[in-house]
């Protein structure tokens, strides 16, 4: 055999290897690309237009099951038609996520049901609960899916595990807890290394909280979780063990009086000192908030009712003047000017005569940091003696918390 025939049979030789990743790589671009059109429409889904800012709840709620069914059915349809495709299983997690999300907030408001069963009827959305969870185990099982995708599908036993705990007896309470304490080992060991594993310790750390815990407990619980394996823990309880702590001395704080002091927006001098034998609401809002705005009527009704009876608001406002710390002294004056403006102008525009807190600082404003305030509307309801009754009060239960709060 001469040297290009030798040659030849060599070139023919790497073809028979190299063809066959070749065509597959070709095969699966070409699925890709096929796919593409419905992953466009999915993710077309996940980015709705705007719910209407004034809507009620009712409309918020309408507006949530449209949402819910856009990304149900367009996740759906790429999960069918792309089985070989990994997107899919961000298509199931989002699915997951948004379909809990919007329809565990269906609280007990008969409004919130009605506008959710005008929409996405209740038969059909525990027929798509069935689907989610089959979607769920498949995922977990799945090859292809991510590891911080899988973490998200299966930590879904684990927040069931915590609702129990929450709602569990005080003779059932050391069990649940003890199983939520072990699904989370599962996890810590199964994703040592997902930065989702420290919320989810966090989680764990309030269940214990709940639960009546002691400071040294809970700091010897983070230090616990520090000493995990993986880096996931390891990097979360640093600052975990800080919220915790801060927590627990707010709750400290909530057993006393509480103090807060400042000068409102219109100039009034505000402090909770001078309004001791008085039933105080302290709400935490801000004027883009759709929850907070839906509550307004509400504390209109109950200001007018029960005012001259010793009720009185002060509310915080998280308005966000949109600062950098780039900005010059005039920038930051002008920024701030603007934003006072537009809460002058709703408070006005609503009629609510109560003081009100501006520092322009959005969610690092200072008075909802000190107490650790995450989402709005948050409302502290204080009694006669100054100290914090409830924090969890709205709508008829916050007025019947004033009435049993003012002796009525």
């Amino acid at each position: 055999m001469n040297f290009f025939s030798l040659r030849l049979l060599l070139l023919l030789f790497l073809l028979a290897i190299v063809s066959p990743f070749v065509l597959a790589a070709d095969s699966s671009g070409k699925a890709e690309a096929a796919a593409d059109p419905d992953w466009a429409a999915f993710q077309q889904a996940m980015q709705p237009p705007p719910s209407p800012k004034d809507t009620d709840y009712a409309g918020r709620i309408r507006w949530g099951m449209m949402f819910v069914q856009g990304v149900l059915t367009t996740g759906q349809n790429f999960y069918d038609r792309h089985p070989a495709d990994p997107r899919r299983w961000d298509c199931v997690m989002q699915m997951v996520k948004q379909f809990g999300s919007w329809t565990g907030g269906i609280n007990g408001r008969e409004d919130g049901k009605n506008a959710a069963n005008a929409v996405f009827s209740e038969a059909a959305r525990a027929q798509w609960a069935i689907k989610l969870q089959a979607l769920q185990i498949a995922g977990i099982a799945a090859p292809d899916i991510s590891e911080t995708n899988r973490l998200i599908l299966e930590q879904q036993t684990l927040v069931g595990l915590r609702n129990l705990a929450a709602k569990a007896a005080p003779t059932e309470r050391v069990a649940a807890l003890a199983a939520v304490k072990a699904e989370v080992d599962r996890l810590a060991a199964k994703y040592p290394n997902e930065p989702l594993m420290g919320s989810l310790a966090s989680g764990y750390i309030k269940s214990m909280e709940r639960a009546g815990a002691t400071r040294e407990e809970i700091q010897a619980q983070w230090a616990a979780f520090a000493a995990y394996p993986g880096t996931a823990l390891v990097n979360a309880a640093p600052a975990g063990a800080r919220e915790a702590a801060a927590r627990q001395q707010l709750g400290d704080r909530a057993k006393r009086p509480i103090e807060l002091a400042f000068t409102a927006i219109d100039g009034r001098k505000v402090d909770l000192r001078d309004l001791r034998g008085k039933v105080v609401l302290v709400e935490f809002w801000a004027t883009w908030c759709a929850p907070c705005k839906e509550e307004i009527p509400n504390l209109k009704k109950l200001y007018a009712a029960y005012h001259t009876k010793g009720f009185e608001v002060v509310g915080i406002t998280l308005e966000n003047a949109r600062l950098a710390d780039a900005d010059t002294a005039l920038e930051r004056e002008q920024k701030l000017a603007k934003a006072r403006q537009v809460l002058i102008d709703f408070i006005a525009k609503n009629e609510m005569p109560w003081p009100q807190y501006f520092d322009g600082k959005y969610r690092q404003n200072t008075i909802a940091v000190d107490y650790l305030i995450n989402t709005i509307p948050a409302m502290f309801l204080i009694g006669k003696d100054g100290r914090i009754i409830t924090t969890h009060a709205r709508g008829p239960q916050l007025e019947a918390a004033v009435k049993a709060a003012l002796g009525l």
